[in-house]
């Protein structure tokens, strides 16, 4: 239906019925015209201004929730990742500690162990030192053992003996100082272990409370994916409701341009009828009034700007609807002006029209007559106002109403249409 729509577009753009009469020049020029409109619709143009503020804002809010849910996707994937690198950091902290916590008690077994040796060693010294008192010490010992020997050679024997014994008394009490060192080391390590089981502990308490709070604020993240992921699709029917809309106000823009050009048609086979019948009369009469036109050799233009100092926005021809994809014909000059912007007849005419559409707004359509061998007609659109009344005879630069933005339009400007034997062309080649 869209491609049906365009070629019937494309085919109204460039169609009028004195195609056929037109000189080489004209052909020339409806050729020109004909390539120039192909080449905008290549180049995909986009015409903004007329589009259905709903749809607009709609749109705007899908392109705003998917930026939105894309943040929120990242941020959920983040934390998600945050939570996933801190279950690693706890797992590896339990194995830490686990590990200092099993130095720990190795090294306390040794620190057990190691003051039950110390004491076994004392008690043996304290015991040799008892002994060695009651008996009159080492030296008294040795006199026993020397002059209560029968003979020399027991004497060397017993005294033999007796250097093995206080040898041994003295291995023991180096092996009570070692013991001791020892016991003091294992004290350090203890300590240094018991110190390091602290610190872990306290490290897996602390990554194990920021692990909580990952989840926690992943779970919320995720839940405003969820709440945002809704809102989208929410949108989104809201958008696919005004694009339907949208169709449906084209169809309605299209309708309202077919009427219209149907009636200017109308209106310029009765001229060309009664211009046939009368030919010679009338070719006395009309000429000098408006001889001038975009195709004479003058080059001087028929048609003056409608309102003053403005700026052409949007040129005339088909344009791809941004939003739904499908071309359409941008069947005027839209010039930028401010609400309230004297709106003037851009030539002599009678108003043959002055009323409200929805598509157009406050929309004035002015009959010029028969104009350089062509029907020729203007349309104002979207004033805020008009100045002139159906009927009245108007002339050129007379005040006709007043720039606004009424019917389907998103800001103020002058939407000018300039029709020929009933369809619409480009107003540039009149202005």
């Amino acid at each position: 239906m869209a491609m049906a729509l365009t070629a019937s577009l494309i085919a109204t753009a460039l169609w009028s019925p004195s195609s056929s009469v037109a000189s080489d020049d004209r052909r020339d020029e409806l050729n020109n015209r004909r390539d120039a409109l192909g080449n905008r619709i290549d180049n995909g143009e986009t015409h903004l201004q007329e589009i259905s503020t709903r749809l607009v804002r709609a749109q705007a809010r899908v392109a705003s929730g998917v930026e939105d849910l894309a943040t929120a996707r990242e941020k959920l994937a983040d934390l998600r990742e945050q939570v996933h690198q801190a279950v690693l950091r706890d797992r590896q902290m339990q194995a830490q500690l686990d590990l200092a916590v099993e130095r720990l008690e190795d090294a306390r077994l040794e620190l057990v162990e190691g003051r039950e040796d110390v004491e076994v060693k004392g008690d043996e010294l304290a015991a040799y030192a008892v002994s060695s008192y009651q008996t009159g010490g080492a030296d008294s010992f040795v006199l026993d053992a020397t002059f209560g020997s029968n003979t020399p050679e027991d004497a060397l024997t017993n005294l033999q003996a007796a250097d093995t014994v206080l040898d041994a008394q003295s291995v023991a009490v180096q092996e009570l100082e070692a013991a001791e060192v020892l016991l003091g080391l294992t004290e350090q390590r203890f300590q240094e272990a018991r110190q390091e089981t602290a610190e872990r502990r306290i490290a897996a308490a602390e990554n194990l409370e920021t692990k909580r709070t990952l989840q926690a604020q992943a779970r919320v993240a995720k839940q405003d994916v969820a709440d945002r992921l809704s809102d989208l699709r929410a949108i989104r029917q809201e958008v696919a409701a005004a694009k339907q809309e949208e169709i449906q106000r084209l169809n309605r823009l299209e309708q309202e341009r077919q009427r219209v050009e149907e009636r200017l048609r109308r209106i310029a086979e009765r001229r060309a009828e009664r211009r046939a019948e009368r030919a010679a009369e009338l070719r006395a009469e009309v000429a000098p009034q408006h001889a001038a036109g975009p195709y004479v050799d003058d080059g001087g233009a028929v048609l003056s700007a409608p309102v003053a100092s403005g700026y052409v926005t949007s040129s005339y021809g088909m344009r791809l609807h941004p939003i739904l994809g499908i071309y359409k014909l941008h069947d005027g000059l839209d010039l930028g002006a401010g609400c309230g912007t004297p709106v003037y007849a851009s030539a002599s005419g009678r108003v043959i029209s002055a009323y409200y559409n929805a598509g157009y707004g406050n929309r004035i359509i002015i009959d010029h007559g028969f104009v350089s061998g062509v029907s020729l007609s203007t349309s104002y659109n979207h004033m805020t106002s008009f100045a002139a009344g159906q009927g009245e005879q108007v002339d050129k630069g007379e005040l006709i109403g007043y720039v606004g933005s009424t019917g389907y339009s998103t800001g103020c400007h002058m939407h000018f249409m300039v029709y020929v034997n009933g369809g619409t062309v480009d107003p540039a080649q009149w202005l």
